[in-house]
């Protein structure tokens, strides 16, 4: 069996990464330092100002956990091509048992192993859901919208635009007033188990991720499959206008670069989740009927 070039890619990325677990496995030195020049870049960054990585020293390394993860479906998918080809629960599946592993082994090397596993069992767990949604917008073919989506997708973002004008153009910060009952609510969550990290700044840029994902969706939605990339420039320019807006027009409010990364996020979070659920209606619609003879 001759493996396709994308295989072959995939398989040596992956020997790559499984090389750089066992030499941290057994070098634990090698790990601490990675995590040190991993904080001297995020100190950099911040260094530039206008709100650039401004939530919690945690989640910002969540966040690097998650990005890391996202490709390891596609990765098990392509290195599975030919008779070794798994199906893309399965490619999850092997990426989620290899996440475990690895976050066991990082916390079983800190001095709070608990905390720390739980922490990258968190970020990792997203990482591979994003993933799955990544292999299977992969995995499906072009689909053009159908009328009916080309009409609803247009009316709600209509009224989707109409709110985040409302909401980003706002005098104050729409959650001023909610702010003393939201430390709370975290405080409660975090006795429960959530990690601590997860404080009111990633709270902040997760509810920014999630406000845009229906602007990626319903762009896909309206223009079809091949414009996926619409939705997330989209995200992009939005964003930027909004945050521009803020800091020439809205005092009381802050421009940050962190809101561009977030609401961008979510976006391309909603362009794939839209390519997903067309290649699932076109699936429907092109199911063969059985014919008169064979019932």
């Amino acid at each position: 069996m001759t493996l396709s070039r994308t295989a072959v890619i995939a398989r040596l990325v992956l020997g790559l990464a499984v090389l750089a677990v066992l030499v941290a496995a057994t070098l634990p030195g090698v790990a601490s330092e990675a995590v040190a020049l991993f904080r001297t870049g995020v100190a950099a960054l911040r260094g530039v100002g206008h709100g650039l990585l401004t939530v919690e020293d945690g989640f910002v390394t969540a966040m690097a956990v998650t990005a890391v993860t996202v490709p390891l479906p596609a990765l098990v998918a392509a290195a599975g091509r030919g008779s070794s080809a798994v199906t893309g629960w399965r490619a999850s599946a092997w990426a989620a048992v290899a996440c475990v592993l690895v976050v066991s082994i990082r916390a079983a090397q800190g001095g709070t192993p608990g905390r720390t596993w739980a922490s990258g069992i968190v970020a990792c767990a997203v990482g591979v859901l994003l993933g799955a949604l990544v292999l299977a917008a992969l995995r499906t073919r072009a689909v053009a919208p159908t009328p009916r989506s080309r009409r609803l997708a247009t009316t709600l973002l209509v009224l989707y635009g109409l709110g985040v004008l409302v909401v980003g153009y706002w005098g104050s910060p729409v959650d001023a007033g909610a702010h003393p009952v939201i430390l709370r609510v975290l405080d409660l969550v975090h006795r429960v188990g959530v990690p601590a990290w997860f404080g009111y700044g990633a709270l902040e840029f997760s509810a920014n991720v999630l406000f845009f994902v229906p602007l990626g969706l319903l762009v896909v939605l309206r223009l079809g499959t091949r414009a996926w990339w619409v939705g997330c420039v989209a995200g992009l320019v939005v964003s930027s206008a909004i945050e521009i807006g803020q800091a020439l027009f809205l005092p009381a409010r802050f421009a940050s670069f962190d809101d561009v990364l977030a609401n961008t996020s979510g976006a391309v979070i909603g362009a794939l989740l839209g390519v997903v659920v067309l290649g699932v209606v076109a699936m429907g619609t092109t199911k063969p009927r059985r014919s008169a003879a064979g019932r």
